[in-house]
């Protein structure tokens, strides 16, 4: 009975495993097909673009603003339209 039950929860842990690979892969592959760069995906603009930054640029759009008569590229929330982050030209 006892290796029933393992090869049991195997399995069981196995099909979690994967439903979890595909909605990361779902996710990420969501933010590529916005077409943002890697650069770009750095939301918090620490230098660097982590994992999690990628899976949640698929709830980011993008749009252009006009900041101190410059055009600039502002990075928005789906869920609520606030700003994530503004890119203006130098």
């Amino acid at each position: 009975m006892g290796k029933v039950m393992i090869k049991l929860m195997t399995k069981i842990v196995g099909v979690v495993f994967i439903f979890l690979l595909i909605y990361l892969i779902s996710r990420a592959s969501s933010s590529y097909r916005h077409g943002y760069s890697w650069r770009e995906m750095d939301w918090n603009q620490d230098g660097t673009t982590s994992i999690a930054e990628v899976i949640y640029g698929s709830d980011i759009g993008k749009r252009e603003v006009i900041r101190n008569q410059k055009a600039c590229v502002e990075y928005y929330a789906y869920k609520d339209g606030l700003p994530i982050k503004t890119v203006c030209p130098q």
